[in-house]
């Protein structure tokens, strides 16, 4: 293949699916289903990066629904909010409103195409232009989150990518504190509040076999903007870039077997914590926007081969060791 190929002419049970293509990466985004990003071919490891409920199609979601009857996998946009709550006398719903609503799709040109979508109960409107270069390992994503209602819009933001856990999984996010959520069974790692020096083992360097529990954790003080979760036995993984200056924390969530029966984690930039946009406010975590303006910000999905640990990635897209 020569340069970058982008169709709207793929399906996948029955939604349209939007592909861009070039030697190193094939990327589907569902429009319909909340622009998911569904798939991540990494081409030199011969495999998709991301997850994929085994039990879960895709179907289309119902707004206002649990996240969680619904969840696929994927790569899906979250806002205003994490865990469903009540802001203003409105009940937000789980993973706010974008993920599960459609989303239109415009070719802008020859490498990148344009989603957009407009909140229901709040009122943004949040752009994600997906650019696919010839020979490069990444897609860039550059988004506009835009407050086009009459009073200011108080958000937390993130990027939910679902990932496999392999036989050999490892964790990087250069953080230094990390933040007890919820962590199962029996606050087996600590106590929900509970703070530690990151990286902690038992979260980012996997067993090969599933140990029965679940966590999640929020990874701050970022020293950069950046997180990979690769395989030392799959030789390869997915990496994602994003201004720490927006994103300031990663969100993660690891499933590993404790929770219906699956194994996957979502490592998550995110702009603010706890995960309910009301307790964000109250912890000054979350982000407000005045009527009228907006925010940007360039973020990258990478693939990449390694098999040891890496310090980041450079303008290329290549893992520094």
């Amino acid at each position: 293949m020569r340069g970058t190929v982008i169709s709207f002419d793929w399906s996948y049970r029955g939604f349209q699916a939007c592909v861009l293509e070039n030697d190193l990466l094939r990327v589907a985004v569902l429009p319909q289903v909340g622009a998911k990003v569904h798939q991540l071919i990494f081409k030199p490891a011969d495999r998709d990066l991301l997850y994929h409920h085994p039990r879960t199609e895709v179907r289309q979601p119902v707004f206002g629904a649990n996240v969680d009857n619904w969840w696929t996998g994927g790569i899906d946009e979250c806002v205003p909010t994490g865990a469903p709550c009540v802001v203003g006398g409105e009940e937000l719903p789980y993973l706010g409103e974008a993920w599960s609503m459609p989303w239109t799709a415009q070719q802008v040109s020859a490498t990148e195409v344009t989603f957009t979508r407009e909140g229901v109960i709040t009122p943004f409107r949040i752009e994600r232009t997906m650019s696919l270069a010839p020979g490069e390992p990444f897609v860039r994503m550059r988004h506009r989150l835009t407050n086009i209602g009459t009073a200011p819009f108080p958000f937390i933001w993130g990027v939910h990518p679902g990932l496999p856990v392999g036989p050999a999984t490892t964790i990087q996010i250069p953080a230094r504190t990390g933040v007890i959520q919820d962590s199962w069974p029996d606050d087996r790692l600590g106590a929900s509040g509970a703070t530690y020096p990151w990286p902690m083992a038992e979260l980012t360097e996997l067993a090969q076999e599933p140990g029965g529990t679940w966590d999640m954790h929020y990874a701050t003080d970022l020293d950069d903007g950046w997180l990979a979760v690769w395989d030392a036995q799959w030789q390869s993984g997915f990496g994602m870039t994003f201004p720490h200056d927006l994103f300031r924390c990663v969100w993660v969530w690891l499933v590993d077997g404790g929770w219906r029966g699956i194994r996957c984690v979502a490592v998550e930039p995110w702009t603010g914590y706890p995960s309910a946009l009301d307790e964000a406010m109250a912890a000054g975590h979350a982000r407000e926007l005045p009527p009228g303006e907006s925010l940007t910000a360039e973020t990258r999905l990478i693939g990449f081969t390694t098999s040891t640990p890496i310090r980041g990635f450079d303008d290329g897209g290549q893992p520094i060791r």
